[in-house]
């Protein structure tokens, strides 16, 4: 459900590049002349590239000539004219960018290349802990080239391919599996860890295709049985990034640690990616702040089109609140409702929190004795930070005209972030109200989204609480 919202195409560019670099008075206009093509190489130090390696925002910018226009050229099908913009990247890796140049005679058949890398993966949800820390005892120590046991069907083949390059290994998974511990990984170290120490780990993993079943293992290098954890059906999305970690372990004294990764069940032509491997005393403060683990167990859910989903039946006005920096409102966005699914089309970018809310106003009522769950699914087709989901009692007009607010009661006021194109479920359960509520609202805020973003809610289950 990804929309590219770009000029694809030489005759697209042409035409683009001719708008903007024939906007002259008729005075200025000269006939175009092949020879005064310009030669992309003699402009190479006119780019410039700035990496925040704290944000991933990359800064571009062309450093202007006289009647000179640079085309920039990313993917191979993303062009801009512009003399300087901002690109997010929020996964670390190596990047490039061709930039051709144009002026009033045309555009030039070569393009100049540049690369720049972006350190480290923008987390969705908790990053780890910190793996240039002094405390990692990971990156201290020894640590043997991987081994492999690669076996489909449990007939063993040559190893995996893999690569090694600043901490990140990258494992090409070439044939598929159908059974877990047919696809091992192993890392031997030098690492001890003492029985009067408590320990902290994490990792990032990232699979090209979706996996629902690794397995992390931190052992003893000469006694399987005696590990710090085995954690199997670790689910990964497809591209996604994922942190899995463990805090404040009780240590156990082992003279020489194995870090194992089974892939079991993996797709054929799956890449793996292990990076930013910390293991550290938990007496040592890297500055991380640990999340705090909501444990509480997801309920049942009752079918969408039930009717103990309080959902269905129901009657609701869908609000508005879509506003410039300077918080004087837009035009409405474009909203598409299709069966249980509401698609929001944000042309526009907003600049802070609360600048673009989405909210149903329902007829439904809530007293303080009853519990109930609620889940729904949004997806974006832009990364999207702290969007926020709130189920909260509707706001009313008082006898003197003036509207009484109850923004302070709520059945919750979720923090979310969303990744693009992937399917983000928002649950909660157990919950009552504060106070009675003589009707129920249900908030969303996108403040802060990119321009050209579309949104879907949809799949929104009420229900009174089950175990």
């Amino acid at each position: 459900m990804k929309k590219i919202y770009s000029y694809i195409g030489g005759m697209l560019l042409t035409t683009a590049m001719a708008f903007s670099i024939t906007a002259c008075s008729p005075d200025d206009f000269t006939s175009p002349n092949e020879a005064g093509i310009p030669v992309a190489s003699t402009y190479e130090n006119t780019i410039q590239i700035d990496v925040d390696q704290e944000t991933n925002w990359v800064t571009f910018t062309f450093n202007a000539q006289p009647g000179i226009t640079p085309v920039w050229i990313f993917d191979g099908k993303t062009y801009s004219s512009s003399f300087s913009m901002k690109k997010y990247y929020r996964k670390a890796g190596d990047y490039s960018v061709d930039v051709k140049i144009a002026n009033a005679n045309g555009v030039s058949d070569g393009s100049i290349s540049k690369t720049f890398r972006i350190n480290k993966t923008i987390m969705n949800g908790f990053g780890g802990f910190v793996y240039e820390s002094d405390f990692n005892m990971w990156t201290k120590a020894t640590i043997a080239a991987p081994t492999f046991y690669y076996a489909p069907g449990w007939s063993a083949i040559a190893d995996p391919a893999y690569t090694l390059e600043n901490g990140t290994y990258t494992v090409k998974l070439s044939e598929a599996t159908d059974d877990t511990w047919q696809a091992q990984m192993a890392m031997a170290t030098n690492i001890s860890t003492e029985a009067t120490k408590n320990y902290d780990f994490s990792v990032i993993l990232t699979a090209s295709v979706a996996h629902s079943n690794v397995t992390v293992k931190l052992v003893d290098s000469t006694d399987d049985g005696n590990f710090y954890f085995e954690q199997k059906g670790i689910k990964l999305e497809a591209n996604e990034p994922l942190c899995f970690w463990k805090s404040n372990m009780p240590g156990i004294d082992i003279a020489n640690l194995k870090l194992v990764f089974d892939f079991g069940r993996n797709a054929a032509g799956t890449d793996m990616t292990i990076e930013s491997i910390v293991l550290k005393d938990h007496a040592n403060d890297d500055g991380t702040e640990v999340p705090v683990i909501d444990e509480t167990p997801e309920p049942t859910w009752v079918a969408i089109d039930s009717k103990d989903n309080l959902w269905n039946g129901m009657t609701y006005v869908n609000k508005f609140f879509y506003a410039n920096s300077d918080w004087s409102p837009k035009p409405n966005p474009a909203l598409v409702i299709d069966g249980r699914s509401y698609s929001l089309s944000f042309p526009e970018a907003t600049a802070e929190a609360w600048q673009n809310q989405f909210s149903f106003e329902t007829d439904l009522t809530a007293d303080t004795e009853t519990a109930y769950d609620f889940h729904v699914i949004l997806n974006s087709t832009a990364d999207l930070k702290n969007v926020t989901v709130k189920l909260v009692q509707t706001n009313e007009i008082g006898e003197d005209g003036k509207e009484i607010k109850h923004d302070g009661n709520f059945f919750f006021d979720k923090k979310v972030d969303l990744v693009a194109d992937s399917e983000k479920a928002v649950w909660a359960a157990s919950v009552k109200a504060p106070e009675a509520m003589h009707a129920i609202s249900l908030v969303f805020d996108f403040g802060g989204n990119p321009a050209n973003t579309d949104v879907t809610i949809k799949d929104i289950i009420l229900q009174k609480h089950k175990d």
